[in-house]
């Protein structure tokens, strides 16, 4: 989908996870990990009752209920603590402790919350790859005078969120790099893009934003005049919508949409 514009693009920001980073496949593995992990914790904590315990609990429940507490805070919290995964635990156990009778005192899994955050985050940075042609659109966008920015949703903290950037590499390549901490508010919020208006001086019809989940990363980036990309690299669905400017299924085709603009 191509639409014609007579401004010259002098910046593209880019998402993060699933834009530029194969990141949903790895998410799916680290959740499965982790539920093992904890439904371990909880026999370790049962082999040492004395009394008959009656009740156990799978991974399989566990994980379901993660990815309840997960759903109901995605895309429907905006102070970035929200995205905690460290919250997400301590619910997650809350909920076991409410609806499962496991025989236990749940709070020596409640206080492993912060362990079970740091090996989250461990295992899904071991696992997340960037997709195959990130680098090389970066380079080629840096080497035309392009300025490069990241826009990307906390992770329940800044540095966890900066520090998973510098394991991918990606952070030699921006000029500007904004979490949602710096604004205190998540995508799709238009404060985040009016803050990187802010700090590169430029105008919106300026700035290309790039992103896979177009209600999120692109409708208000769209309302502030930005041009819109939806990558359909990580998922390919046959949707459009009025605020997309551009569909592509590689990052690569950033290149040619910039120069098509830019000619």
């Amino acid at each position: 989908m191509f639409w014609p514009f007579h401004k010259e693009v002098k910046l593209v920001c880019f998402d993060i996870d699933n834009t530029l980073c194969d990141s949903g496949s790895a998410e799916s593995e680290t959740e499965a990990y982790m539920a093992e992990i904890i439904a371990k914790d909880i026999k370790k904590l049962q082999s040492k009752v004395k009394r008959k315990i009656k009740h156990s609990c799978s991974s399989v429940t566990i994980l379901k209920i993660f990815n309840d507490i997960k759903n109901s805070h995605m895309h429907h919290d905006l102070e970035p603590e929200g995205f905690s995964r460290n919250l997400w635990f301590k619910e997650t156990i809350e909920h076991l402790d409410n609806d499962t009778n496991l025989g236990i005192s749940m709070n020596t899994l409640i206080k492993n919350s912060d362990m079970y955050e740091k090996k989250y985050w461990d295992f899904l940075s071991s696992k997340a790859k960037l997709f195959p042609n990130t680098l090389s659109t970066l380079d080629s966008l840096r080497s035309k005078g392009l300025k490069l920015a990241t826009i990307t949703d906390s992770d329940g903290k800044r540095e966890i969120k900066i520090n998973r950037i510098k394991t991918t590499g990606l952070d030699k390549y921006f000029d500007y790099v904004i979490t949602t901490d710096d604004t205190g508010l998540n995508k799709p919020a238009i404060e985040n893009w009016q803050h990187l208006v802010k700090i590169s001086g430029l105008k919106p019809s300026e700035c290309i934003m790039v992103g896979d989940h177009p209600d999120i990363d692109l409708v208000n980036a769209k309302k502030l005049g930005f041009i819109t990309v939806w990558t359909k690299e990580h998922l390919n669905m046959d949707l459009h919508h009025k605020y997309v400017n551009y569909e592509i299924k590689d990052i690569k085709e950033v290149i040619d949409i910039v120069e098509k603009i830019n000619r």
